[in-house]
């Protein structure tokens, strides 16, 4: 099932070597993205090995999204059950016909400043977002949130400050449609939580990019896990070219609305080991 990218070509891979390179400079950093400086000078580096030189230019967002995907599988696996998500829409001002406002948001900061990166978000913690660039499609963490506008022709546009990134690629976004909270990475036992039908966030490798995109899952397939974890694979259609592609669960991120579902499995387990519990003090009651 599925059929591979409609860019055509073969997909874009890192080399063994330069897989173990940035996975050092990861640990390194204690499992935090690398700046801006490290991940050019990476780029510049790979396009100059002898493989890729006068063929390949490795693009500085093809390492970054390299580092944000490892990210995201290392949190997966050192995260816990997820917590409630809530958020609170910005208010249109019809009134105003263009108002450029300078101060900073008054909304949360993500959490890319926050040194607690798990997913168990206590009542005051502060919400992770990711923003829709325009420049290519895919969705990005958000570092900060500089400024905010209000066009009379339009809904609220907030002045994002992506994660890893530098002034030079700051974007007005449109908060209604391109800012959201964070998709969740997903650990092995989660893949019961992503269903036919779900909006995820998938990475794609392209010939020349890859990066972060929505997609839509179409069918699953359900696999016996093993010492490696989730075999599970899914077939998914990306929203921004149509491309269908077989992917495993490392490259979904599931969306925040899909907690409920752990949530009710998590009772429901917890329900069947009282249940066995209590079963099986009985027995041994009536034995003695």
């Amino acid at each position: 099932m599925g059929r591979p990218p409609s860019n055509g070509g073969p997909a874009f891979r890192f080399t063994q070597a330069e897989v173990a390179e940035m996975e050092a400079i990861l640990q390194e950093h204690n499992n935090a993205m690398p700046a801006r400086e490290v991940i050019t000078s990476l780029a510049e580096k790979f396009s100059e090995s002898p493989d890729r030189k006068g063929k390949i230019t490795v693009q500085m967002k093809q390492v970054w999204n390299w580092f944000q995907n490892k990210r995201y599988a290392v949190r997966a696996r050192s995260s816990k059950a997820p917590g409630k998500l809530n958020v609170t829409p910005m208010p249109r001002d019809d009134s105003a016909s263009a108002r450029n406002m300078s101060q900073p948001l008054a909304a949360p900061t993500p959490a890319a400043t926050v040194p607690n990166t798990g997913r168990v978000a206590p009542e005051n913690s502060i919400m992770e977002f990711e923003a829709k660039s325009g420049r290519d499609g895919a969705w990005y963490d958000v570092a900060n949130f500089l400024s905010h506008r209000y066009l009379e022709t339009s809904d609220p546009e907030v002045l994002v400050r992506f994660s890893g990134f530098g002034p030079e690629e700051d974007e007005w976004i449109n908060i209604q449609r391109h800012v959201r909270p964070r998709s969740l990475p997903c650990e092995s036992s989660e893949c019961v939580a992503v269903l036919p039908g779900d909006l995820i966030l998938c990475f794609q490798e392209g010939k020349e990019q890859a990066l972060y995109f929505d997609a839509h899952v179409l069918d699953a397939q359900r696999r016996r896990h093993d010492v490696r974890g989730c075999r599970c694979r899914f077939l998914v259609r990306y929203d921004h070219d149509q491309s269908e592609e077989i992917v495993p669960l490392r490259k979904v991120c599931r969306r925040p609305e899909t907690d409920y579902r752990l949530q009710q499995l998590h009772a429901v387990n917890e329900a069947v080991a009282v249940d066995q519990h209590k079963t099986s003090m009985d027995v041994a009651t009536q034995a003695t």
